[in-house]
């Protein structure tokens, strides 16, 4: 693995790029492989997940973290309209079009590299269903 980052290393200077050895991050993905990540004399951070594209990436490669993540920010999106939703002058369905388009669609962001299944169908629909009440 040294030599590795020591030839992305070469290839990013000869364009004129530099890695930043205190924002580099390692992780390892279902592997058993312990060694170090080391970059000339310096030991590169492993980390246990991190963001990438607005997705977490866990060491474990699954999707649970990633789904209480967005529905973190969900909620947020549906705190931040709290005056919409207690407006009385706009109409359920209006209400309804928000909803769907403002925070429906912060989960929805990236689903598309989740795995399906039936615990994380049912802790969205939860979410959903909690916010309509």
């Amino acid at each position: 693995m040294e030599q590795e980052l020591k030839r992305l290393k070469e290839e990013a200077e000869s364009a004129g790029l530099y890695i930043n050895i205190n924002k580099t991050k390692g992780m390892r993905v279902n592997t058993s492989n312990t060694h170090k990540f080391r970059l000339g004399n310096t030991e590169i951070e492993e980390v246990r997940s991190f963001v990438y594209l607005g997705r977490v990436v866990s060491e474990n490669g699954r999707t649970e973290e990633d789904v209480a993540s967005r529905i973190k920010k969900e909620n947020g999106v549906f705190v931040q309209l709290y005056p919409v939703w207690r407006n009385h002058n706009i109409s359920k369905r209006v209400k309804i079009r928000i909803f769907n388009t403002n925070v429906k669609s912060v989960s929805l962001y990236t689903c598309g590299t989740w795995k399906t299944a039936e615990q994380i169908t049912r802790r969205l629909q939860i979410f959903v269903n909690k916010c309509i009440r």
